[in-house]
């Protein structure tokens, strides 16, 4: 049985008390960003969805443990998602796919908001591109028993708080990389899909700050005016 949908995400999230719905300010922040894309180089192209949804008025984030049977990041925390295949006609249509196999979750249920920057994976070698999208809750989740161990519903203000994330760099094959992780309920969660979450507030918060901005520039025109009058 199919959940039914969930109103947009809550401006909850937001620390204002007004402006757009977060979902909108999601798609806006996603939206502004200058794609950067990445070349293959003869890697393996994977693509991914950071399915959002709203829980007792706060967005969250579902992520999954892989299971001890995949070929790579055996018990890692990730989004859903994997390869390229060839009955994928672009990879939004791989990321869906690959969501709908590994967690159940319908294209069609799934709410596209935007494309971020594509990611390399340090040791896989892998090329990662993510989207992000909004999911109803509650929803009957149907993971594949092969490749997910777990179902984690992490609330994104977790990543906003600088006290969860750490990073560190650390030299792999001669190359000095830049490691972030964030910690949750004595889980941690690094690698692409730390970078990628990281890439994702950077956003918001930019967003935040331009509209901050924006609004500051009104109001000292409209003062101006005022003086004028």
């Amino acid at each position: 049985m199919k959940a039914k949908e969930d109103s947009p995400l809550s401006c909850a999230t937001s620390p204002r008390l007004t402006g757009p719905c977060f979902e909108e300010e999601l798609r806006a922040a996603i939206s502004l960003n200058p794609k950067q894309s990445l070349p293959d180089d003869g890697l393996t192209i994977a693509a991914v969805l950071a399915p959002l949804f709203s829980y007792k008025g706060e967005c969250h984030v579902l992520l999954t443990r892989r299971s001890q049977h995949v070929l790579h990041h055996k018990g890692e925390i990730s989004f859903p998602g994997g390869k390229l295949d060839e009955c994928d006609k672009d990879f939004t249509s791989c990321a869906l796919r690959e969501t709908s196999e590994e967690i159940g979750v319908h294209p069609n249920d799934v709410r596209l908001l935007g494309e971020l920057d594509d990611f390399y994976t340090v040791k896989t070698k892998y090329l990662v591109v993510p989207f992000v999208g909004v999911i109803p809750y509650p929803y009957d989740f149907r993971t594949s028993s092969r490749e997910i161990a777990e179902l984690l519903m992490i609330p994104l203000s977790v990543f906003f708080d600088p006290t969860n994330r750490s990073e560190f760099t650390c030299n792999f094959e001669g190359q000095d990389i830049q490691i972030f992780s964030y910690l949750w309920e004595g889980n941690t969660i690094w690698g692409a899909t730390a970078r990628i979450l990281k890439h994702l507030i950077d956003l918001i918060v930019e967003y935040r700050r331009l509209e901050i901005l924006d609004t500051n520039d009104a109001t000292l025109e409209k003062n101006k005016c005022l003086v004028n009058k």
